[in-house]
């Protein structure tokens, strides 16, 4: 694993433990339905939450990951969430765009529209560069950020060494 990477993901997490969010955001989605975040959150799953663009180069790059990622731990304990914003204006996603993007990268986690507000809105401070990744614990605490591109690896990790060091949530006892 690139260990500068986990380290960004590591420093991230000291710097979340002050965010105070709201997850009652109304998103709409590709399958043309309105969904909040809280949906996903905090329903005892680890929520990888990706906001991307359909034309940011490390968004393309990191796509694979979470795909992979998403279809190797969504039957167990981890779920893959994205919002997906216009890049470069960080201004309202195109869903034709979008659709025809998680077509071609064979995407089948929920994907949400947004822009760039999103962030703010929810509370998670503001969306600095794309992609950003806010990592969920399965009782809903935020307990890292990561800006850049991802891997399903750096996931995995991060997420085992958080389990090594809770205790149990309320949802597994």
């Amino acid at each position: 694993m690139n260990r500068q990477n986990l380290i960004v993901f590591l420093i991230m997490l000291l710097a979340s433990s002050s965010i105070h969010a709201t997850y009652d955001i109304t998103l709409e989605s590709t399958d043309d339905r309105n969904h909040t975040l809280s949906e996903y959150i905090g329903h005892g799953n680890w929520v990888v939450l990706n906001i991307w663009g359909t034309r940011c180069p490390p968004c393309r790059e990191e796509m694979p990951e979470l795909v992979s990622f998403h279809d190797n731990y969504s039957s167990d304990d981890a779920i893959v969430v994205g919002i997906a914003i216009d890049f470069p204006s960080y201004g309202y996603a195109k869903k034709d765009e979008v659709l025809a993007f998680a077509d071609d990268y064979l995407i089948d986690f929920p994907l949400l529209l947004g822009d760039s507000s999103i962030t703010e809105k929810s509370g998670l401070g503001r969306l600095d560069a794309l992609p950003t990744t806010y990592l969920f614990n399965p009782d809903g605490e935020i307990v890292g950020i990561h800006v850049g591109a991802i891997t399903e690896k750096i996931l995995e990790q991060f997420i085992n060494k958080l389990k090594l060091r809770s205790p149990p949530s309320l949802n597994e006892k």
